[in-house]
């Protein structure tokens, strides 16, 4: 197929060849243990659509695998969710293992996501991920990043925290057009609890909006980490730095924040076409007065807030 077709397949031929390849993964691995469906219905629904039976498209494709790899001697566990127009789009992947912490399983994640983002769109690329994670993982077993501006494992440079960084408090205001994805939906959730001095919130469906809060340098690194992901379109709509220290007071990061902890946040879900869902945003906006972050409101969406009993 030449190349220029593969990129712009239709959503029947994105399936057809998903439907294709969960039967390949199925075969390579016949065992209920290596190889879970999440949801066997959505496959019928998949074949019946791409049979013309029916108009109605299904939901996301989503499944499990267990791999086993040699050296050194582990199961890896790797989510994987297609997109409808996957080859076309990205899979959303995430491995995990019980050998790995969770910082050299973030990193075997990110690295994974850069090595199928070089493969060529409109193929699939499930196997090829599998062997990616056999061929490698063996180096994330043994990742110790070192303090200081000294090298880790993969010689990536570590550098001190600037005085400006150790003394700014930050707070990001993130928009995307949507956040369906339960693996990013956790893997918000992972990133913002992780070093346990952030705070924030992340409010899925269409749009998803995050925020986070906390040391300037962290809230850039969950921030850089985000917009690597997969999205159609995600941006930082806001942001606000306040000093630790100016010339009239000083201030702790405690005193500075809005939200204790960092938490997935809903407001009477409505549901859409397909997966599709939203929230009342009316509550949000109410939300975020109770949190004197109403201003934020319009940056975020465009339009004025109102509370619910208004609209």
């Amino acid at each position: 197929m030449p190349t220029e077709k593969m990129t712009d397949l239709d959503v029947t031929e994105c399936l057809q060849l998903q439907l294709s390849e969960v039967e390949m993964l199925q075969s390579m691995f016949p065992s209920e243990n290596e190889f879970c469906v999440d949801d066997p219905g959505v496959i019928s629904d998949a074949q019946s659509y791409t049979d013309g039976d029916t108009t109605e498209l299904p939901h996301q494709i989503s499944f499990t695998l267990k791999i086993h790899v040699d050296d050194p001697k582990c199961d890896v566990e790797i989510l994987c969710q297609f997109p409808l127009h996957y080859p076309s789009e990205l899979p959303e992947l995430f491995a995990r293992s019980d050998i790995l912490s969770r910082q050299p399983q973030k990193q075997l994640n990110d690295d994974l996501l850069e090595h199928v983002t070089s493969l060529e769109r409109g193929e699939i690329c499930i196997g090829e991920a599998i062997q990616w994670i056999q061929d490698n993982i063996a180096k994330y077993v043994t990742y110790s990043p070192d303090a200081g501006a000294s090298s880790d494992a993969f010689g990536r440079t570590n550098s001190k925290k600037s005085k400006s960084e150790e003394n700014t408090f930050s707070r990001l205001w993130i928009h995307s057009h949507h956040i369906y994805s339960k693996f990013k939906r956790k893997d918000i959730l992972d990133l913002g609890n992780d070093s346990g001095s952030l705070t924030g919130f992340c409010l899925p469906g269409k749009p998803g909006i995050i925020c986070v809060e906390g040391p300037k340098d962290e809230t850039e690194e969950l921030w850089a980490r985000i917009r690597r992901w997969n999205w159609k379109k995600i941006s930082c709509k806001h942001r606000e730095d306040i000093p630790l220290k100016d010339a009239d007071e000083e201030r702790t990061f405690d005193e500075l924040r809005k939200f204790a902890g960092f938490e997935e946040k809903e407001f009477d879900v409505r549901g859409g076409p397909g997966r599709e869902y939203h929230m009342d945003l009316g509550l949000f906006y109410k939300f975020l007065e109770e949190k004197q972050c109403g201003f934020v409101f319009k940056l975020l969406l465009g339009v004025e807030g109102k509370f619910a009993s208004d609209q």
